[in-house]
Parts: C-alpha cells; sequence; structure tokens
C-alpha cells in the first residue's frame, strides 16, 4: 500500500542499527530496524557559560564572552509494544548481548513452526554495546528531515499494561550527540546520515501488538533454573488484575568529558545498582494476601505473560519472570462507595540462585 505525503506527525518514521563503534553511525542504507512510536522527546542538549567578567560600565551579558562546552542528548521513545522486532530492544533492555547459552538469545526454532525463541537474561553491560537511531520530523511542505543520534544506550525501560488497552513499551534512551541539518562538528561523524527506508515486518503478522487479553499476571511458586532457563512452579494467576507495569533503570556515568574531546562524552559506563521496579493493581479480594507479604516483607515471584496468536504449532510469546521481589505496599485504602482496590509495587533483587529477571520472546523474526 503506498503511503501517502503529509505535513504533520503522520508522516513520522523511526529506525534503529547497532553501532559497530561508539558514538559513529552506521549505514542507515539496508539492515536497520524499524519501530512504529507513539511520540518522542529526543534532543540535543547543549551546555553554554556566559562569561561574567566587569568591564568598565558594560550592564549587558556580552556576546563574546559567551561558550559552547559541551554536548548531551535524552529523550524518551513511547510505543505499542510489538511483536517484532523487539529482539532488537530486549538485548538493550535485559544486557543480554551474547549468542551462546544455555539458555539461547540467537532465535532457535521452534520444531518447523517459523516461530523463533529467544531467552534474554541480565548477563552482560551494555558497555561495548551502543545503537544509533534516527526519525524522521516532517515538515509542513511534507519533506520529512531526518535526526540522526548516536552513542546510544538504555538507561530505563517499561512494559505495561492495563485494562481494554494495548500494551505499552517506554524506552529511556541516553545518548552521545544529535546529527541534524549541517551538523554540529562531532569529530566521530563526518556527515550527516540520509534519511533511511522505513521498513516494517511484511511477513508473517507483520506489525502486530501485544495487548491485554493476551496477557496473564502470576504469582508465588517456587523459581527454580534448569539448563540455563527460569521457570516458576507452583505459581498462581492473580485475579481481578486491572493493570501493570514492569521496569529497570540502570545508572550511568554519562559525564564522562574530557579535555581534548570537543565537549562530546565517552561511552557510557554503569556507576550503580540496575533497579528492577514495577506495580500491579488489584481489587481487594484475594489481595490480602499481597497485604501480608507487603507487611511481613517476605519474598514472592511474578510472572506477566502475554500469549500472542498461533502460527503453526507455535504461538507469539511475551514472559517476563522476576524470581525475587519484595512488596513495597499499600495498606488498602476505601475511597468512599467505590470498590475498594490495592495499588501494589514492587521491586526485585537478585537471589544468587536464578536470575534477577528473564524474559521469553517467540516471534517469526530469526535474527535479533
Amino acid at each position: 500500500m503506498a503511503t501517502i505525503p503529509v505535513g504533520s506527525g503522520l508522516a513520522t518514521q523511526f529506525v534503529a542499527k547497532d553501532e559497530t563503534t561508539y558514538g559513529v553511525a552506521p549505514s542507515l542504507a539496508s539492515g536497520i530496524d524499524s519501530f512504529e512510536i507513539l511520540s518522542d522527546t529526543l534532543e540535543l542538549k547543549k551546555t553554554a557559560v556566559q562569561g561574567q567578567g566587569l568591564a568598565a560600565g558594560h550592564v549587558y551579558p556580552r556576546t563574546k564572552r559567551r561558550v559552547l562546552t559541551n554536548y548531551d542528548v535524552s529523550g524518551s521513545i513511547p510505543m505499542e509494544l510489538p511483536t517484532r522486532n523487539l529482539g532488537f530492544w530486549l538485548r538493550y533492555m535485559i544486557g543480554d548481548f551474547t549468542s551462546v547459552g544455555p539458555p539461547p538469545v540467537a532465535p532457535t526454532q521452534i520444531g518447523v513452526s517459523g516461530i523463533y525463541k529467544s531467552v534474554f537474561q541480565p548477563r552482560q553491560t551494555q558497555f561495548g554495546h551502543s545503537f544509533t537511531c534516527q526519525k524522521g520530523v516532517p515538515a509542513v511542505d511534507a519533506t520529512v528531515l531526518p535526526f540522526t543520534y548516536v552513542g546510544c544506550k538504555l538507561s530505563a525501560w517499561t512494559i505495561s499494561v492495563a485494562v481494554g488497552q494495548i500494551a505499552q513499551l517506554n524506552l529511556t534512551v541516553d545518548g552521545r550527540n544529535e546529527l541534524a541539518g549541517a551538523g554540529n562538528g562531532d569529530p566521530l561523524n563526518g556527515s550527516v546520515p540520509a534519511l533511511a527506508t522505513f521498513a516494517t515486518p511484511t511477513t508473517g503478522l507483520g506489525t502486530s501488538v501485544f495487548h491485554f487479553r493476551q496477557a496473564t499476571l502470576l504469582s508465588g511458586g517456587t523459581p527454580a533454573l534448569a539448563s540455563g532457563t527460569v521457570s516458576l512452579t507452583g505459581a498462581t494467576a492473580l485475579g481481578n488484575v486491572k493493570d501493570a507495569s514492569f521496569g529497570q533503570s540502570t545508572s550511568f556515568d554519562n559525564q564522562r568529558i574530557f579535555i581534548g574531546s570537543n565537549g562530546y562524552k565517552s561511552e557510557q559506563i554503569e556507576n550503580g545498582y540496575r533497579a528492577i521496579t514495577g506495580n500491579f493493581t488489584v481489587e481487594w479480594l484475594s489481595s490480602h494476601a499481597m497485604y501480608d507479604a507487603f507487611s511481613q516483607d517476605s519474598t514472592t515471584s511474578l510472572q506477566l505473560t502475554f500469549t500472542g496468536p498461533t502460527v503453526s504449532t507455535s504461538n507469539y510469546l511475551l514472559d517476563i519472570i522476576i524470581p525475587n521481589i519484595k512488596l513495597e505496599g499499600e495498606s488498602p485504602k476505601v475511597p468512599g462507595p467505590g470498590v475498594v482496590t490495592q495499588a501494589i509495587p514492587f521491586t526485585g533483587s537478585d537471589d544468587e540462585t536464578t536470575v534477577p529477571i528473564q524474559v521469553t520472546y517467540q516471534s517469526e523474526d530469526s535474527t535479533v
């Protein structure tokens, strides 16, 4: 189907690709992954310092004493949770870039179904792994202008689902530089990349999305590690769940700017503990068990599963297991005549026996 030129956000496009060298934009002519975003807040942030020298009656800041010192890039990318190309992000979300197992990150076909499975666990940092992303910003004359962001890593992510809604994925990006217009002199990039060709998957189910009717939230059970893969035995589905959100944040030293670097930062390095957090809301029914776990600070497990359409003998799947969580509470409160609900935030940690978090992804993508 042909696209229609339009001078508004309807013409926006977004693509991403791994970098070979940190901060250097790879060729975006081929091998890119395309994503249908909802909006974005990616932007270049410059730091300019105004000199304050006193000069015999000059009462305004002087242009000659203003200097541009350094650059930074940050912002968020919200999108509907896609069933395709998601493996690209899961590597950065979890910190798993290996192609060997067990369990295997490289997609492995389930029988001859045409569905491929990958299991992501936190086995690496993002150091040595970065990506370039590019958004096409439509001008009112329907010209789409490329803004390219290099040296990017994910500092946080959230997957959420609510009753009656498409599941959401929100990515928080920290980057080195924005390449646009005439450029800004970044020594690592000699030219501004042209607008890439936007191409979403056309095979299989194409660009379908995960949604709330496909979701199940399980709690409790006994986590176990077998052949490198975590599973929960005896977990039970939580009833009357209104919404759920799982996420992780990663702390980076993103101020690695040095004399001689021309104001651009070197590759970000993790400098703090990763934080697994989330929350879910349930009606006050069986949630008394959740209150007991909160008040006693006991340990439990959570598993959020999206079971997608079946293809041949298998199905699309996104499964997140956090084997070791603590509930941060709250006590139930009566809001008035309405149904009483309980908001239950949680934090995940490392039990030193299984893994802190595991994500299993199944789709028709044969590569990540």
